[in-house]
């Protein structure tokens, strides 16, 4: 055997080595204290791990077979990935292994990718490279936690190595090269949606080293694969959800919050930024000085001659990555996960950096040799700046495994036991994936029946039980298994506690006690709600957002917080029901659909006492045609009746479909829960 394939193979299984020993690391210790359950720190995991089962099921996009389509997979790749080691027969637990194994795999491409981005001699360079790769124990901790990671790794690996290919291929080449750079980058932004701007810079990267090439086309091909695969699936979240922007991002993006003014969403973004850029950077890098080294490593790589297309392009995408997970509002939370993707973008930078210093070192006559061979000590203490985070990290991943096995684990296994035919969740994960119950997560990530969970969870819980009114009785939930802190009011109107699941030490789960419920819808109305006027011809079911989207409602410009109650019908049983607060002095608007025909209407409007019941409640209503008013009548709620619903009929002498009404409440704050438009009696 020559020379150059020992070499090889040595490198190859240093690689291995660095890559199980840093995985051993944070597994054995996680294994030993999670009670015989497999060590997955993130309850998350396990919601890819039922994507997964239900591409091996046939129902891909699925949550679950039989929930009908979601997109509450960030990582749309992932679960492709991981649904053969389900079909294997990898299942329940035992798909964590698959994970884990996966997870190495991806990681040793990784390295393999970037290694051959930087010079065969001298060969130290090259065997830095794992090491600095796997030099950051919170990014470690992200990489073997079973979630996405390490596949954004080895696909940010193979688009560096592409952009490379792409730049220094002959120009007979080029275009082709150009074509697979675009598959590349298409994938990379299927398993991670922040790394979109590393792919809009490694296309910039590959259309300036196109050099014959006109830069429009080289473009083109760079990211026309990426363009149809986000306009796909931005099509399928339409078709199936009615919404473009998948449920993750519904659900967590601060721009969604209807609440909030524009400068306190820019608190929440800098406030996000600060946690994100103290602990998921500078901490995670070692701490000041010693964090710098990395940033340091990165930066040889714009000064010396080499790869300064492709370091600059890891570094707008990795402060992209950061900026795109500022407007998480989950961002903080779960280990700094979400700082991941850029700490792999900086570390790529830095493996190429190395690389660039090590090639300048060894060039003869350049100036920067000297500088050259100081990136070696610069890189060691790169790859030791943080491992007095490793400690931390891995008590931290053991914690934060046994702390998934002994409340989300054992409440899949209660729920199972309970013989629930559909349970009503706040996380999607282990729960529906390891009882074999179907699920209804209220945070909308699972998806259900093309409701709008997502969307209405982040209108607050009233939103979402106005959903669950739109399922047939039978269809309900009839078990909850939740964090009651979540769901204010939810488990005192419809449930019965059953069960505590208690937890000690927690570090990762939403609350210490996990609550199963017994549920009774009972006070909701039928499907479709019988309760109003018996010749409505029109009905708005103000913070049903199904029932909004559908008449247009436009909620107040202040206020419009979703609130609820159960009061009396006229015959005296309860009802509950959605609506919003309306300030005084604020309007709600909405059309009228055009099946209710035209004529003189009454609009009939449900409120209830409000938290002034000693002030008169009045209130304005528009109705308008093309822009135009039309009429404006006053009405007044009448005097609170103790635990019964309000209900005003306001006559309107000409409505037809597609008039916009407004009502406007004057002198004091309203509740607004549902309007009926019928026909007038009379002529």
């Amino acid at each position: 055997m020559s020379g150059a394939p020992k070499a090889e193979l040595a490198w190859r299984a240093w690689a291995v080595a660095c890559v199980v020993g840093a995985g051993l690391a944070f597994y054995l210790p996680a294994a030993l204290g999670a009670g015989g359950h497999a060590p997955v720190p993130l309850d998350d995991s396990y919601i890819y791990f039922g994507f997964a089962r239900s591409i091996g099921l046939g129902h891909p996009f699925e949550a679950f077979p039989g929930s009908g389509y979601s997109s509450g997979a960030t990582s749309l790749l992932y679960p492709f990935v991981l649904a053969p080691g389900w079909l294997l027969g990898l299942r329940g637990e035992w798909l964590a292994l698959f994970a884990a194994l996966v997870a190495v795999a991806c990681l040793l491409d990784a390295c393999r990718s970037l290694a051959s981005l930087v010079p065969p001699r001298p060969a130290l360079a090259r065997w830095l490279v794992p090491p600095l790769l796997l030099s950051v124990p919170l990014c470690d901790w992200s990489l073997f936690s079973g979630m996405e990671t390490a596949l954004v790794a080895a696909l940010l690996g193979r688009a560096v190595a592409a952009t490379a290919r792409a730049c220094d291929a002959a120009p007979g080449a080029r275009r082709t090269r150009q074509l697979a750079l675009g598959g590349w980058l298409a994938l990379s932004v299927l398993s991670r949606p922040e790394t979109l701007v590393l792919a809009l810079a490694l296309a910039l990267a590959a259309a300036h080293g196109g050099r014959s090439l006109r830069a429009p086309g080289s473009l083109w091909r760079a990211l026309a694969p990426l363009g149809l695969a986000l306009a796909l699936v931005a099509l399928a979240n339409h078709a199936f959800t009615g919404e473009v922007a998948p449920a993750g991002a519904v659900r967590k993006l601060v721009s969604s919050d209807p609440y909030i003014e524009p400068a306190t969403r820019a608190v929440a973004v800098v406030r996000s930024f600060t946690q994100l850029y103290s602990q998921g950077l500078v901490r995670a890098l070692g701490g000041a000085p010693w964090c710098w080294a990395v940033p340091l490593l990165g930066l040889a790589g714009l000064v010396a001659p080499g790869r300064r297309t492709l370091v600059g392009a890891l570094w707008l995408g990795a402060a992209g990555a950061i900026g795109l997970a500022c407007l998480n509002t989950t961002a903080p939370f779960q280990n700094f996960r979400y700082a991941v993707p850029s700490l792999l973008m900086l570390l790529a930078a830095a493996a190429l950096g190395l690389g660039s210093a090590a090639r300048a070192a060894r060039s003869r006559g350049l100036h920067l040799g000297r500088a050259g061979l100081a990136a070696y000590p610069l890189a060691l203490v790169a790859v030791g700046a943080a491992l007095g985070e490793l400690p931390r990290q891995v008590d931290h991943f053991a914690r934060a495994s046994r702390n998934v096995a002994e409340q989300q684990v054992a409440a899949a296994a209660r729920v199972a036991d309970r013989g629930a035919r559909l349970a009503f969740v706040n996380d999607a994960g282990a729960i529906p994936y390891l009882s074999g119950v179907p699920a209804l997560d209220g945070w909308g990530l699972g998806g259900y029946r093309a409701l709008p969970f997502a969307r209405a969870s982040v209108h607050g819980v009233p939103a979402v039980v106005e959903l669950v009114e739109r399922l047939p009785p039978d269809a309900r939930p009839d078990l909850l298994a939740i964090y009651p802190g979540w769901w204010p009011g939810l488990p005192e109107t419809f449930g019965r506690e059953l069960e505590r699941i208690h937890i000690d030490d927690n570090v990762i789960c939403g609350a210490d006690d996990k609550v199963l419920y017994a549920a009774d819808w009972s006070p909701l109305a039928p499907a479709p709600d019988a309760s109003g006027p018996g010749d409505a011809l029109d009905e708005l079911d103000v913070a049903d957002l199904v029932s909004e989207r559908s008449h247009g409602y436009a909620l107040p410009a202040r206020g419009g917080h979703a609130v609820a109650a159960v009061l009396a019908l006229p015959d005296g049983s309860p009802r509950w029901d959605g609506g919003r607060i309306v300030p005084a002095g604020e309007r709600e608007h909405f059309e009228v659909r055009a099946e209710a025909g035209a004529g003189r209407r009454v609009l009939t409007l449900r409120a209830d006492a409000g938290s002034t019941p000693e002030r008169p409640r009045r209130i304005a209503v528009e109705v308008s045609r093309e822009g135009r008013i039309l009429e404006r009548v006053l009405g007044e709620l009448p005097p609170a009746t103790p635990g019964r619903w309000l209900e005003l009929a306001v006559p309107l002498d000409d409505v037809r479909g597609g008039d916009a009404i407004a009502i406007e409440s004057l002198g004091a704050e309203r509740r607004s829960f549902h309007a009926w438009l019928g026909a007038a009696d009379g002529p």
